[in-house]
């Protein structure tokens, strides 16, 4: 027999069926439903009063239930890709949505198809094989899990789990034959548009600090031409003015434009969260209308959609007055820019003055002009960006 006949068959589940539990503070399992019950193929006996574990797969990374636990237990959502293992030994993929709610937790688990889902289960493997060759402590292997999510283009954990939610969403919704979720769409548009925007204010940042000697460069020049290099050296010394107002308001530009980012990812999770939630309570609905029972369960997940629709809501607001705030910080960076590049054309007509130093200058000003193009140019590139996002923001506002 082949490795693959010999390895357990992996269990499907329909795409329109969602999973939902509930665990107390220790993840003790206090209920679910009957697609969780009906895929995971052990009794409600079995279930119930048993930790979540119980449907572990050991396939799986320690990591993720390290960076899940810790987590939750600050009161925060997650959401991760879980593979899990039912009773008859077969597996099942879900991409669960864990939320803390009084005296325990809830979860809502859907069936992941997107590209996302591709790429994260080949890095499971790697990292579970790591795991046990190098006998990993979960901390230590989920620092590497966060390292591995940066190196494929994620700024960490939670833009993760905001992206692969939202990917996971639009695949399904392609799979049901169901029109695109305009919000899903426009919060993922933002999170393009956010992620371009860090890089624009990364790139001023980059050449800010290839530009930061220039001043003592000019300075030096100045002072070896003595007396005739006076014009220069005060050119040097304006310059040095604007460029250590430009130091002093970068870092509040960087936090704000990573403010911008940040509170879009939130509201990406947030939305999606809800999305997923309101259509558990649906179904769950339906169930208990069957003569499942278990209207508290129902209440529960109500509220639960409930608080996350209005914590979507209040990240837009959020998004609309960090992209304000973060305008008036470009507005400050323009100002400089402008002021760099008045600086960069007198010291051009001053060193035109001296051969001596003409090579050395020419050199200088090339490096100025090149640092005030990129400066502008990102600066274009982020107020386009900017307004984009304002504009979306609000059109998101409406709609809800």
């Amino acid at each position: 027999m082949t490795h693959a006949e010999l390895s357990p068959a992996e269990i499907t589940f329909g795409f329109d069926e969602l999973f939902f539990s509930r665990t107390d503070l220790a993840g003790i399992i206090l209920f679910g439903n009957s697609v969780f019950q009906r895929v995971a193929i052990y009794s409600w006996d079995e279930l119930l009063g048993k930790p979540h574990k119980i449907v572990r797969h050991p396939d799986m990374p320690r990591a993720v239930f390290y960076a899940l636990w810790d987590t939750i237990k600050q009161g925060q959502p997650i959401g991760a890709y879980v593979k899990n293992r039912a009773k008859d030994g077969r597996f099942y993929w879900v991409f669960a949505i864990v939320t803390p709610i009084e005296g325990g937790y809830l979860s809502v688990r859907l069936r992941p198809s997107s590209e996302i889902f591709g790429v994260v289960k080949t890095e499971y493997e790697k990292l579970a094989a790591l795991e046990a060759r190098e006998h990993l402590k979960p901390a230590d292997s989920a620092a590497l899990l966060l390292g591995r999510l940066t190196e494929l283009g994620f700024a960490d954990y939670r833009t993760f789990m905001a992206t692969a939610l939202g990917h996971e969403l639009a695949a399904r919704d392609a799979k049901l034959g169901r029109a695109p979720d305009p919000s899903i769409e426009r919060f993922g548009a933002l999170m393009q548009t956010a992620s371009s925007l860090l890089t624009q204010a990364d790139r001023i940042l980059s050449a800010y600090a290839r530009n930061e000697n220039v001043p003592f460069n000019f300075r030096v020049l100045a002072a070896q031409l003595g007396a005739q290099g006076q014009a220069i050296g005060v050119i040097s010394a304006n310059y040095t003015l604007l460029s250590d107002d430009m130091r002093s308001i970068l870092d509040s530009f960087i936090q704000s434009a990573r403010h911008v980012f940040n509170t879009i990812s939130e509201g990406y999770f947030l939305a999606s969260t809800a999305r997923i939630q309101r259509e558990a309570l649906q179904a769950f609905k339906h169930e208990v209308g069957q003569g499942g029972g278990a209207e508290q369960e129902v209440r529960l997940l109500d509220r639960q959609q409930a608080e996350y629709s209005e914590r979507a809501a209040e990240s837009l607001r959020e998004i609309a007055k960090s992209a304000e705030v973060f305008r008036t910080a470009c507005l400050d960076m323009s100002r400089l820019s402008a002021g760099l590049e008045v600086t960069r054309v007198m010291g051009k007509v001053e060193c035109a003055r001296h051969a001596t130093i003409k090579e050395r200058t020419t050199e200088l000003l090339s490096e100025l002009e090149a640092f005030q193009r990129t400066v502008a140019g990102a600066l274009r590139e982020i107020d386009m960006m900017n307004h984009s996002i304002r504009r979306e923001a609000q059109a998101l506002m409406d709609a809800a």
